[in-house]
């Protein structure tokens, strides 16, 4: 009798937490982020995040601006296209988008067969490269800034169409494409190791000329040397690789306590984070306010200066 007073005395906190949803895509690294990202706010955040995948930010983004859904997750080149409604949303922007927390720095670039004659961007001339992206065209965005670091475009390339990155993935597994987005500690890297015997990233050209030229079509995007080490499927060599943030967003009118207290989960538990994902291996609470050129929401600001940590 006791225990069941005690069920019934915690089940009404349970039944009555706040629900709040997170916009994402149904898989890949983005949804490794998000999933983490969910967990750790509804274990020790004080609500319940779930995880509302759709094919790409430009499907979710329009809910967050609208308040349909709370919550969003992208890159932040994506997010500023996104908040502008220029590229992947031509001429629909979104300016209730407010930034909530900066999470992870993005190690992403093109993958082959580890055996593949392939070993730069260049070598992709005449080869089948993925295009298209109809549901989701950030991987349109990602590809043409890839290439223009090799001086080319799509009309250098084979394309082979595809709607989004899940069907961009299956298709490098089946290897009716030569090359794959990817991104370091991401899990299909691990399933195409054993699948395709080993992949490896392709060697980006860091001069100023052709990293400015990918920075053109990749906002906040930089170019820097990445050497082997645990966790680093695709890195069999130092390689130099395009970098980004990863942001999570949130519409501005969602109430500054629900925004502080996502905040304040994932600053104080990043052991709890780092546990969701490799993707999280360089995570730091330090950094989460971090400048981005995106307004933050007055929610993280306040949780990021009563941890003094917020630096404008």
């Amino acid at each position: 009798m006791k225990s069941l007073m005690v069920g019934l005395l915690v089940l009404p906190a349970v039944a009555f937490s706040q629900v709040v949803g997170l916009g994402t895509t149904p898989v890949g690294a983005t949804f490794q982020l998000a999933t983490g990202v969910a967990k750790v706010v509804s274990d020790k955040g004080g609500l319940q995040m779930r995880t509302q995948p759709m094919a790409g930010a430009a499907q979710y983004a329009p809910l967050v601006n609208r308040g349909d859904i709370d919550f969003g997750i992208s890159n932040v080149p994506e997010l500023h296209y996104l908040v502008k409604g220029e590229v992947i949303v031509d001429n629909r922007p979104h300016p209730e988008l407010r930034m909530v927390a900066r999470l992870v720095p993005w190690y992403n670039g093109l993958v082959v067969k580890k055996d593949s004659p392939i070993r730069t961007l260049r070598d992709l001339k005449g080869q089948p490269v993925p295009a298209g992206f109809t549901g989701n065209p950030l991987g349109r965005v990602l590809i043409t800034g890839y290439l223009a670091n090799a001086g080319m475009s799509f009309e250098d390339t084979r394309q082979v169409p595809v709607p989004s990155f899940p069907r961009m993935f299956d298709a490098f597994k089946q290897q009716q494409t030569a090359t794959s987005i990817a991104t370091i500690g991401m899990a299909q890297l691990r399933e195409w190791e054993s699948t395709l015997g080993g992949v490896r990233f392709l060697q980006f050209d860091p001069s100023p000329a052709a990293a400015a030229a990918v920075t053109r079509h990749v906002p906040h995007s930089y170019v820097v040397e990445v050497k082997p080490g645990p966790g680093k499927v695709g890195i069999d060599t130092p390689t130099y690789m395009l970098v980004y943030d990863y942001a999570l967003w949130a519409n501005a009118k969602v109430p500054d306590d629900t925004v502080a207290k996502v905040a304040l989960a994932l600053h104080d538990h990043p052991a709890d984070v780092k546990a969701t994902s490799p993707l999280w291996a360089e995570f730091d609470p330090a950094l989460l306010g971090r400048d981005v050129g995106i307004p933050y929401h007055p929610g993280a600001i306040k949780a990021y200066q009563q941890k003094g940590i917020w630096k404008k």
